[in-house]
């Protein structure tokens, strides 16, 4: 009766290891959920003229990547640079971060060791290639830690299709971008 008792127990032992082992995996090995683009209403240029292109100044930048970005930010900033850069900074809560499914299962468990709110930081260079805007990622940060090149090309990806979107929206399709300090025309 002990040996039937002892291996019950064994069997159970096993497969709730073999469950922990699993769900272990699929945390490290997993995909975050799949987000789609951001809805509702876009801001409007600042400065449209006639023939003139589509000028975006930082202040409606904020507003485009506020919906761009699958997380809620406390803070966001973004500043246009004359050299073709644009950066963000933005202040969000960790929450928030775990919450958007941005960050990919193998780096979920780096996230618990974030304080409670993490300041992101991204620099992108800006380019026309076939009619759209195509997006460079030259820094992406959490905090002073560099972020890896998979998750920094994911929200890459989709800053440009908001980009992009906007820019159908309006009626252009871009053929050049004149910069500024602050300004940045899009040509169509």
């Amino acid at each position: 009766m002990a040996e039937e008792k002892s291996m019950a127990y064994t069997v159970i032992l096993g497969v709730c290891m073999l469950l922990c082992l699993l769900m272990i995996g699929r945390m490290l090995l997993g995909h975050p959920a799949q987000q789609g683009q951001p809805q509702g209403a876009q801001p409007e240029a600042a400065g449209q003229g006639e023939g003139s292109g589509i000028e975006i100044n930082e202040q409606a930048l904020c507003g485009l990547l506020g919906e761009a970005i699958p997380i809620q930010a406390e803070q966001l900033a973004a500043h246009i640079d004359a050299d073709g850069t644009v950066a963000v900074t933005l202040l969000v809560q960790r929450q928030a971060l775990q919450d958007s499914g941005l960050v990919p299962g193998s780096l979920r468990t780096a996230l618990l060791f974030l304080p409670a709110q993490c300041k992101l930081y991204g620099a992108w260079q800006a380019a026309v290639q076939q009619g759209e805007v195509v997006l460079t990622c030259t820094e992406a940060k959490v905090g002073d830690l560099t972020l890896p090149s998979a998750l920094a090309d994911g929200l890459t990806e989709q800053l440009a299709a908001a980009v992009n979107g906007y820019l159908s929206a309006q009626g252009c399709t871009p053929h050049a971008l004149d910069w500024a300090d602050g300004v940045l025309t899009v040509r169509g």
